[in-house]
């Protein structure tokens, strides 16, 4: 994989739990980040020898991954921005300190506008300091700034992928877009990872043109929210489509899915 090639030419790899885990810091400091793995069932097994049972199957998968050297992003990784977002992860991120360098980011838990934003800055400030001294580089202002475009325009090419989606009938299936929306998360070069985004922004404008959509208009829309859903854990969007697309192709069906 070309991050194997990164690493033989010494470039440094962060990996990322987290949502709230800054990569503009990591691309900054020369480095890439990258998604680490935790929605598939295979690892949990191994994590339930050293967590408790009753922990959320994300961690369990997250932590079997890395204890089991099943994930190559976290082999590779030569640190960790780890987070507080739950009382889960925050034991789990206990153990996982033994395996790799890391540093957890303190999560503002305070609805208080202004006095979470300087809680948060700080942080960042702190976080600045851990890759400098982890990577041995030095993060300037200006590598900075283009870290911050690069990853504004990222962000930008998702949401015109999003906006074209909301065309009803919708060009992509959820699966479809799911997929990419986590396939991007472990990408190692974010340029390339933009084009490929760019690439099904053309494919799905070309669908929304010929009305070649898998779905009829009209078809309900499903906001799936919590845990996160990935490759691997994909089989609750493939109930909703695939039950949807069957019932509703069924005659003694087709009035009661009118009716949605």
């Amino acid at each position: 994989m070309n991050l194997e090639n990164a690493k033989k030419n010494k470039t440094k790899i962060v990996g990322l739990y987290c949502a709230f885990a800054p990569q503009e810091l990591v691309l900054a400091a020369g480095a890439i980040p990258v998604g680490l793995c935790g929605t598939k069932n295979e690892p949990i097994a191994a994590a339930e020898k050293v967590l408790p049972r009753n922990l959320c199957p994300l961690i369990k998968s997250s932590f079997g991954f890395a204890i089991t050297d099943t994930c190559p992003f976290f082999r590779l990784a030569d640190f960790i921005i780890a987070e507080t977002t739950c009382d889960g992860k925050k034991k789990m991120f206990e153990f996982l300190r033994r395996y790799k360098p890391m540093h957890i980011m303190q999560l503002p838990q305070s609805s208080d506008g202004i006095r979470a934003f300087d809680w948060w800055l700080a942080e960042l400030s702190v976080l600045k300091i851990k890759l400098e001294e982890n990577l041995g580089v030095g993060i300037s202002e200006n590598s900075l700034r283009q870290a911050i475009k690069l990853a504004n325009r990222e962000r930008r090419t998702m949401k015109r992928l999003h906006e074209i989606n909301k065309i009803d009938p919708a060009p992509l299936s959820g699966l479809d877009l799911m997929t990419a929306l986590w396939s991007n998360n472990f990408t190692e070069d974010k340029e390339e990872g933009i084009e490929l985004v760019n690439g099904l922004i053309g494919e799905a404008d070309e669908i929304a043109g010929n009305g070649t959509s898998p779905f009829p208009k009209g078809t309900p829309r499903i906001l799936l929210t919590g845990c996160p859903v990935g490759l691997g854990s994909e089989k609750v969007v493939m109930l909703i489509e695939r039950g949807y697309r069957f019932y509703c192709g069924n005659r003694l069906w087709k009035d009661i899915c009118s009716l949605h």
